[in-house]
């Protein structure tokens, strides 16, 4: 018969939509019905492609028992994080205000209204002795709390929105607090913080931390960072440390291309199997700064490997790339990239499978050993036998069905692969990557861009879009395309100032959406918007990307430059500079796109200007050096420009130029 979910357009709604759980979306049914019933609300959020979401449901919400405790005591929302970063943000922060941990899926327990009075995230069936609750268990004590103790749970849920609604301003500063020697600290703090054995800026689980280094390669750029010599060897340390252990251990899959969502271990060898396309347009970026910077054919190999895995598996940019892989086979986490002695010795030979697995050693344990292929350097089988070893597993793989995808298109995560696919074809000079970013900018254009110029944050399976969009569509989205019009002139893809207007109009419905019209900072969910969160909510912090707020420093600095209203950009820079100032102080490590945009201003913002042959050349000197924001022009005067302020230029000669950031 199915329930409430069955008509949803979101892949990991619908496939909840036969469960004995009485599931509704979020919205004013929902809450009608829960105070209708006098009941509380449970509000289950996860996603497609993770692994603990579809255990949850396997354990709990497919035993119709349980689902009977659930449709007898509360009434049940399924959100998809996805669909709907607002409540996610939401919530997830109510979660660590109660001291729970966060993660995936996330369960709030809120009053009829939505507000949370309680929250946790993955619980088992029965008690497995690790100090969990069992999940019956959980349902049946709110139920009789909500029942016999009502005045504590509403009084929980009335302190937890207004600190949710607080929370937006509470580490607010005044923007005459900032000081450039911020960025510093945050630095020493960074790579203080940073785990010199293993790589990582964090103990397990270990995360990639693309916004962290890409925060340490604009800071190791700065002149005084430079001067320092400790420091830069320091911060160069921690760079090529945590960059080596994510592409050479087992976060990256060496046969297929593309990063795994975490690593469970310190030592980066146990991955959590999912494959989210955001994770990995962010990864490419950092990897081409890698690139420039050090020139290891190691992270070019990244690069290639991971974009070869978006094309080939992911989507294409005429139609769109599919969001996330799941991690699980037919219920088994990373079925797809483990390896039976059996399939190797048929694939590659007994010899060789011999070998390798002595080298790999064993993953995990099923019936049998299973062998989870890396690249590692050994004296026994040089790299490029391993090599071709991968690309045969490779091979063999494509001829079997990949994970399952999860079909819906964010707008948001579309723009960070722009970015990428921009940062790469630079850091590569390969024009294929810009001509994919092109024809990609074009189908968002056509897609994500509704009737009215506001933005849908989401394309579905079944080609509608959502209604509405979040800050970090616009914002992301602008960003890409103040990224590409950076270098359009140079190949031929239009004039530089097309492309700021278009970025200036997309960033001026931003200020009219979402601008906090009393406070800095910009919310993340339109103020008129159906099926509303219960409190609007700033996103400071970058997660698993980066946040809107931080997003709109690059976009608010580069039209103070270069856009039709550079005065008003340069105030909504000055202003959005200075709300982060105690945000830095308190957790460098949680806003690094941020400290990225704030460190690439203060060492200036290039234009480049010329004849077509004389920037191109100059940008193919540029490509060679450490990444820094660099606008190119076409222009008769041969000019550079650094934050507006012109550079003279003794012969106007591109090698100029490049010794100009090299010093």
């Amino acid at each position: 018969m199915g329930n409430a979910l069955l008509n949803q357009s979101s892949p990991y709604l619908k496939e909840s939509s036969n469960q004995p759980v009485n599931w509704q979306p979020w919205g004013k049914a929902a809450f009608d019905q829960a105070k209708e019933l006098d009941k509380p609300l449970i509000v289950s959020i996860g996603y497609h492609s993770c692994h603990w979401c579809r255990q949850m449901a396997r354990d709990n919400y497919e035993d119709s028992y349980i689902a009977s405790i659930m449709n007898r005591h509360f009434v049940c929302i399924k959100v998809d994080r996805e669909e709907r970063p607002d409540l996610d943000l939401l919530y997830m922060e109510a979660s660590r205000m109660f001291n729970q941990s966060a993660g995936w899926p996330l369960h709030a327990f809120c009053l009829p209204d939505g507000a949370p009075f309680w929250c946790g995230t993955y619980f088992p069936k029965e008690d497995q002795g690790q100090g969990i609750a069992p999940w019956p268990q959980v349902l049946l004590r709110i139920a009789e709390h909500f029942r016999t103790r009502r005045e504590e749970l509403i009084e929980n849920g009335k302190n937890a929105l207004a600190n949710l609604a607080y929370s937006n301003h509470s580490s607010l500063s005044d923007p005459r607090d900032w000081q450039n020697e911020i960025l510093l600290n945050a630095g020493a703090t960074l790579e203080e913080a940073h785990d010199d054995e293993f790589g990582g800026f964090t103990p397990a689980p270990k995360f990639p931390s693309p916004m962290k280094i890409d925060f340490l390669f604009a800071l190791s750029e700065a002149e005084s960072v430079r001067k320092n010599q400790k420091f830069s060897k320091r911060i160069n340390f921690c760079l090529k440390k945590t960059l080596g252990a994510m592409k050479n251990g087992r976060l990256f899959d060496h046969v297929n291309g593309g990063f795994f969502r975490y690593c469970l271990d310190r030592e980066w060898t146990s991955p959590h199997f999912e494959k989210m396309l955001s994770d990995n347009a962010l990864l490419i970026s950092t990897y081409s700064r890698a690139w420039r910077k050090f020139r290891n054919p190691q992270d070019l190999r990244v690069i290639e490997l991971t974009w070869d895995w978006i094309k080939n598996e992911m989507g294409n940019s005429k139609t769109g790339y599919a969001t996330s892989l799941s991690s699980e086979t037919n219920q088994m986490e990373g079925a797809h990239y483990l390896w039976t002695h059996d399939e190797l010795q048929k694939t590659i030979g007994s010899k060789d499978a011999l070998k390798m697995e002595q080298i790999w050693g064993p993953f995990a344990k099923a019936s049998s050993d299973l062998f989870l292929p890396t690249v590692i350097n050994t004296a026994e089988i040089p790299n490029d036998q391993q090599l071709v070893i991968l690309e045969k597993l490779k091979v063999a793989r494509n001829l079997i069905s990949s994970p399952e995808r999860d079909e819906k298109k964010s707008c948001a995560v579309h723009a960070l692969l722009v970015r990428a696919l921009v940062d790469a074809g630079v850091a590569i000079q390969d024009k294929s990557y810009l001509t994919e970013a092109f024809e990609l900018l074009q189908w968002m254009e056509s897609v994500f861009r509704l009737n009215d110029s506001s933005v849908a944050s989401i394309l579905y399976p079944d080609q509608s879009t959502s209604s509405f969009g979040f800050l970090e569509d616009y914002a992301f989205w602008a960003e890409a395309i103040l990224s590409f019009g950076a270098i359009a002139e140079i190949w031929d893809f239009g004039k530089l100032n097309d492309w700021v207007k278009t970025a200036e109009e997309l960033i001026n419905l931003t200020v009219l959406h979402f601008k906090d019209p009393k406070l800095p900072g910009f919310f993340t969910s339109l103020e008129q918007m159906e099926n509303a969160p219960p409190v609007r909510k700033k996103s400071w912090h970058d997660h698993a990307i980066p946040s809107g707020n931080s997003s709109l420093l690059r976009s608010f600095h580069t039209l103070g430059k270069l856009g039709k209203e550079k005065g008003k950009w340069q105030t909504e820079y000055n202003e959005a500079l200075g709300a982060y100032t105690n945000l830095i102080k308190q957790s460098p490590d949680g806003i690094g796109h941020a400290l990225t945009c704030q460190t690439e201003q203060a060492i200036g913002l290039v234009q480049i200007s010329g004849s077509l042959s004389w920037i191109r050349n100059a940008a193919e000197r540029m490509a060679t050096l450490n990444y820094r924001p660099i606008f190119y022009a076409q222009k008769q005067e041969q000019c550079v420009h650094i934050n507006g302020q012109k550079i003279d230029l003794e012969k106007a000669d591109a090698r100029e130029i490049e010794q100009l950031f090299k010093a």
